[in-house]
């Protein structure tokens, strides 16, 4: 292929991008109509925002990488509390917009491509009704994801504004309804898009740290959350074997009834939705837990009520090996370790190998 062969196939590799960029923007899958409060601005907009106080300061964590086991380092900006005017909230996504429409994109703490493509609203249409005086909202996802993403910007925001009126979607779910009912203010539910006067939030994404560097936790995320259920936090001597199970949920090994016995037998309490567990029992039991074994998933998110020294040993399959429990254990300085029980969630776990790490 001759220089001016390949300078023209270049040219037209880089036409039929940008084609196909234009196109994904178009459809509304993808969308440059974003902008940032706080980590790695694209671009910094003056109207509609006032930033009222430094919430959490620039800090740097290590942690091990499951995947090979090494140690690296996640590094976090400076995070700030905000005022924002007229901004709109969708309760279904759990999105924010500022007064023009356009998606901010600390309101998620996704990555801004999965967001879209789960929910391709780039920018929506303002609602010409506004609510009067100051609000703070609080979504409802997964427990695991709300506990450390969501409910931490929400308790920044409620620490300097405790009577502002508390937005969320209606219909919660039981953790976060059980969460409601501890606090003094007033709540709304919303069933659609809602535009406020004064909307007070923090930014989610900026609690990650680098996304290359994979998935961790801001600790002052940590901090505030263990702050706020402090009064929970158990005291007693912690002497609890406890085993973090899946029955009944997705990405759970075939043979997990085998398993729940197996520990049962070696003195551990199994943990698993059929407890029914509301927030504050959750707290407490692995808060006075003395090791945690667990399989990967949103109740094993609360190794972060756990006191200092707890062993915790996450299992996990070779394809799914997310940096999480390693990050939250780092900043709690837990006693953390591993293992991976084969290439499919769904596979089996070897009994004679979980023996070792019990």
């Amino acid at each position: 292929m001759s220089i001016i062969d390949s300078q023209l196939r270049s040219y037209c590799t880089k036409i039929l991008l940008r084609v196909k960029r234009k196109i994904i923007n178009y459809l509304g899958l993808v969308s440059d109509q974003y902008f940032y409060l706080d980590s790695y601005m694209k671009s910094r907009r003056e109207k509609g925002v006032e930033r009222i106080t430094l919430y959490s300061p620039s800090c740097e964590v290590e942690f091990i990488t499951p995947s090979n086991g090494k140690l690296i380092k996640n590094f976090f900006l400076d995070r700030y509390l905000y005022k924002l005017d007229k901004a709109s909230i969708d309760p279904i996504s759990g999105f924010i917009y500022d007064q023009e429409g356009i998606f901010i994109a600390e309101s998620s703490a996704w990555n801004l491509l999965r967001g879209f493509y789960s929910w391709p609203k780039p920018y929506i249409k303002i609602p010409k009704k506004i609510l009067i005086g100051d609000y703070i909202f609080l979504n409802d996802i997964g427990y695991g994801h709300w506990l450390l993403e969501d409910l931490p910007a929400f308790l920044a925001a409620y620490k300097e504004y405790p009577k502002a009126t508390v937005l969320c979607p209606e219909n919660p779910s039981s953790f976060l309804k059980y969460f409601l009912n501890l606090l003094d203010t007033k709540i709304l539910y919303l069933n659609a898009t809602t535009c406020v006067e004064n909307l007070i939030m923090a930014g989610k994404s900026a609690g990650y740290g680098h996304p290359a560097h994979g998935l961790s936790y801001n600790p002052i995320d940590i901090e505030n959350v263990r702050e706020f259920f402090k009064d929970s936090i158990s005291k007693d001597e912690t002497d609890k074997f406890l085993f973090v199970s899946r029955l009944g949920e997705s990405r759970c090994p075939s043979n997990i009834l085998e398993v729940e016995e197996y520990v049962t037998n070696r003195g551990y309490s199994v943990v698993n939705t059929n407890l029914n567990l509301n927030l504050m029992d959750q707290v407490q039991l692995f808060s006075s837990a003395k090791k945690v074994v667990g399989i990967h998933g949103a109740a094993l998110m609360n190794i972060v009520w756990c006191n200092e020294g707890t062993e915790i040993v996450e299992i996990f399959t070779n394809d799914y090996m997310p940096t999480a429990f390693s990050s939250i254990s780092s900043v709690r300085i837990l006693n953390y370790s591993w293992f991976s029980y084969g290439d499919s969630c769904e596979d089996s776990i070897d009994i004679s190998m979980l023996e070792s790490f019990l």
